[in-house]
């Protein structure tokens, strides 16, 4: 069966680094490692305190738009219990790069829970240009992906070196990224780094944009796809793609009310898009409107009858 290696870095600094070899089912390429590293923070991240998601709870109402509907106390408290992984782009996956990319990957809470702080990891973060304050474990691995084809690639101890050619790498983009880019400018780069031959095959800056929305979103860079998403939608309003991934990054985010308008918004150009319905009904859902949510349920199970994740949701309502 297909493998790859990649870097445990644990907190503990009496603990070595570690390299791993992780072996995967044929069509779980993308979300096996990430299940691997979900299971290793429900063994070992501290339980939160009822302090700590009572806190929470307590962040995630202040986010609430001015006059939303207050949400149930027991879908906030779901929603805080739900074992996250931040994915951390060291070297993004650009064509310079041969679209190879290096990702660190960190609990999603380990600063709520309080958990300690990773010294290793925070100076890795930061020799590759990204000055961070990694709380707990953290995991280093190496992917291929140009938007078409994913693969994952190894990662070993080696790799860890400060010298390493890929912090370089990481450290010269990133500076570059923190200078700002235009949708010009990333249609110009993009260009530059060989993403296209010429301006007959380039992609129209939105749609760089929205490409780039979509790398982000799948390293789990919820707030980064959103910000993409929403750059290319600026550069060109009816770009119902990003507006409908705008809307499931942005479920991520727990921003139900903007999900919500994504949503709604997809569907006054396309009705019958099923994934614009299950993210408006998860929206709606997360609010507590539940008969709005069972409608577009119904509505996606009407499209396509067989749609296993619309048919357990709407048994969930019942």
């Amino acid at each position: 069966m297909p493998s790859f290696q990649y870097v445990y870095i644990p907190a503990d600094p009496s603990q070595p680094p570690e390299e791993k070899t992780l072996v995967w089912k044929e069509g779980k390429e993308v979300e096996c490692l990430l299940d691997e590293i979900k299971a290793h923070f429900a063994r070992t991240s501290p339980v939160k305190t009822p302090a700590q998601q009572a806190a929470q709870v307590a962040q995630l109402r202040a986010k609430l738009p001015a006059g939303a509907a207050a949400p149930d106390d027991r879908l906030l408290v779901a929603a805080t219990s739900l074992n996250m992984v931040e994915s951390i782009a060291l070297l993004p996956n650009l064509p310079v790069h041969g679209f190879v990319g290096v990702n660190m990957y960190v609990d999603d809470e380990g600063s709520i829970r309080e958990a300690p702080f990773n010294a290793r990891a925070s100076e890795l973060a930061t020799l590759c240009g990204k000055p961070l304050q990694v709380r707990g474990d953290a995991f280093l691995s190496r992917v291929l992906d140009d938007g078409e084809a994913f693969r994952r690639l190894d990662f070993g101890a080696n790799d860890l070196s400060s010298s390493a050619p890929w912090v370089a790498a990481a450290r010269a983009k990133n500076a570059e990224a923190r200078r700002g880019e235009g949708a010009q400018a990333i249609l110009q780069r993009m260009q530059a780094e060989g993403a296209g031959p010429g301006p007959a095959s380039s992609p129209s800056p939105a749609d760089a944009l929205k490409q780039q929305g979509n790398a982000a979103f799948k390293r789990c860079e919820w707030e980064t796809a959103v910000r993409l998403y929403t750059q290319a939608l600026e550069a060109e309003s009816g770009l119902v793609a990003a507006r409908n991934n705008r809307a499931q990054a942005l479920l991520h985010l727990q921003r139900w009310r903007e999900a919500g308008a994504d949503a709604e918004a997809v569907l006054a150009a396309q009705p019958d898009n099923a994934k614009a319905l299950l993210r408006r009904a998860a929206a709606a859902q997360a609010l507590g409107e539940h008969a709005a949510a069972r409608a577009d349920l119904e509505h996606v199970l009407v499209l396509e009858p067989g749609h296993r994740e619309a048919a357990l949701r709407l048994a969930s309502l019942t």
